[in-house]
């Protein structure tokens, strides 16, 4: 497994593969390796070519320093988790790498905006895409694995891959869940011993009221997982939604259909998605 850290290489490594036509698999992460990332890294075991493990705190996609101050930063244990798995390259460049100047970003993508985390997370998604096609421009991979924990990200990258004609396929992984029922995060890895006992007494709300969800479609079903969370002790809920996977409206069936969760945790961000049917 090789380590490359400078654009001016990962350039070379690129140039020569394309030469030798070999295809490339580009599994892009923000660091903190868990089972969620090597559940991207086993799926691109599936297709031929060589592996290209992104790490890549992004600064442009955090509209609050102190969380981006907080995001852990864990990068010898990921090297040594990466190292004895099917990873050939790990590229890992520096934001004075990426981002030659000031950090700047723009929106390019439009479509599923205004809705679910964009509202609550002013420029995130622009910061995201910004980082993305420049690592696509650069790896210029054959396939890209993005995991459907954040479902509106998916949706936006693969908005952001057909805009752009891009001959780079997205290839979407399902979420892994912990035995609570919850998404794997990098982000609970700083959970307190207390927030980790909390957390779990919030799933088992979320997943027993998933159940009722599931069978008796309705809006006070909805209601009720936020009715129960803010007695429990959850202050703040960015929202509760049923939308729809194809073009994510609001919906108000099961049928392609997901609840999309976000709420906070003391200090931290939650999200989530369910899928319905």
């Amino acid at each position: 497994m090789k380590i490359v850290k400078k654009i001016s290489e990962i350039n070379q490594i690129v140039s020569d593969l394309k030469k030798k036509e070999k295809e490339i698999n580009l599994v892009p992460t923000m660091g903190n390796i868990h089972e969620g990332h090597l559940s991207l890294l086993s799926e691109a075991e599936k297709f031929k070519g060589v592996n290209i493990v992104s790490i890549f705190v992004n600064p442009a996609q955090f509209n609050d320093v102190d969380d981006f101050n907080n995001y852990p930063n864990t990068f010898i244990e990921d090297v040594e988790i990466l190292s004895k798995k099917k990873c050939d390259i790990i590229f890992a460049p520096n934001k004075n790498e990426i981002f030659l100047e000031d950090i700047k970003t723009k929106k390019t993508v439009f479509e599923y905006r205004n809705i679910l985390c964009d509202l609550f997370r002013l420029g995130h998604f622009d910061g995201v895409t910004t980082i993305v096609k420049i690592l696509l421009d650069l790896i210029r991979p054959s396939n890209v694995f993005f995991g459907e924990k954040d479902f509106q990200q998916l949706k936006i990258i693969e908005q952001l891959i057909n805009q752009n004609n891009s001959k780079t396929f997205l290839i979407k992984c399902p979420s892994i869940r912990d035995s609570n029922g919850m998404s794997l995060s990098s982000r609970y890895s700083v959970f307190s011993q207390d927030q980790r006992i909390k957390f779990e007494q919030y799933a088992k709300i979320i997943n027993s009221n998933l159940l009722i969800l599931k069978k008796n479609f309705n809006k006070k079903a909805i209601d009720n997982i936020e009715n129960e969370l803010r007695n429990f002790g959850i202050s703040k809920i960015d929202y509760i939604e049923v939308r729809n996977e194809k073009d994510l409206s609001l919906s108000k069936i099961h049928e392609r259909s997901r609840l999309f969760i976000a709420l906070y945790l003391d200090e931290i961000r939650v999200i989530d998605n369910f899928v319905l049917y």
